[in-house]
């Protein structure tokens, strides 16, 4: 697992990968990202009576941003690559994106009611990109009537993921972020973990080898998102509250 994680997204090169890429249509991440964002939908429209402003930290090329589009007031975006914002702005992601540095102060907002969003951020970033994350949510959720904290863990431990590790694939990066470690987290930084969602039981070669494949999407997105499901998914969004 490379060690300059978030400096890898400086590179337009690798940006435009990551955009044209790993979320192309039809795509085993593109998939998990539209019954991420079915979800998402759902639960913000139930769970705010008003439309709530949204923050998206690590907001890369704006794909939370465009999930929630015509369901909040008003999208924020901040990201530490001026590549990935760049990117946004291209593809005309909604809302306003912010430059922000990888160290020093971090924005806040007064407006409520508010939703902070964190997606493909946690598993690999540093122990101090996770708090400094943590930090920028807590700063815009104040308390526990300010909104709520959504986080994603896209390599949960115990799950069949775990196997391309056993397997000893080359190439793969291989970071396991467990359960008890983000709710450690929240804890660290004054919030509580309120719901856990699955979105993806099987791995991305389900999607791609025959015969899995043309079975492996509907399978998939029924059983990832039961209760069984979500205790075993590799790909788990975490929604927390301030204590």
């Amino acid at each position: 697992m490379p060690t300059n994680y978030t400096a890898v997204f400086q590179d337009p090169k690798a940006v435009e990968k990551y955009a044209e890429e790993t979320y192309a249509a039809g795509t085993f991440s593109s998939q998990v990202s539209r019954r991420q964002e079915e979800w998402l939908r759902g639960f913000v429209t139930e769970a705010f009576d008003t439309a709530p402003v949204h923050h998206d930290f690590a907001c890369g090329t704006g794909r939370a941003m465009r999930m929630l589009e015509g369901v909040v007031a008003e999208s924020h975006g901040y990201d530490t690559s001026e590549a990935m914002l760049s990117k946004a702005r291209s593809i005309g992601t909604p809302g306003v994106l912010h430059h922000i540095g990888e160290i020093g102060g971090l924005p806040t907002s007064a407006k409520r009611p508010a939703i902070v969003t964190m997606f493909r951020l946690l598993l690999n970033a540093s122990p101090q990109v996770r708090d400094r994350a943590l930090e920028f949510a807590a700063g815009m959720l104040p308390d526990a009537d300010a909104g709520v904290l959504i986080c994603e863990n896209h390599g949960h431990s115990r799950s069949l993921r775990k196997l391309r590790k056993v397997l000893g694939r080359p190439g793969d990066w291989f970071r396991e972020l467990s359960h008890p470690e983000v709710e450690g987290l929240f804890e660290r930084h004054g919030f509580e973990l309120a719901t856990v969602q699955g979105f993806t039981l099987l791995t991305r070669g389900f999607y791609e080898r025959p015969p899995f494949k043309w079975v492996a999407p509907a399978v998939d997105s029924a059983l990832a998102r039961s209760r069984w499901g979500t205790r075993y998914a590799s790909d788990v969004l975490y929604v927390a509250r301030r204590m």
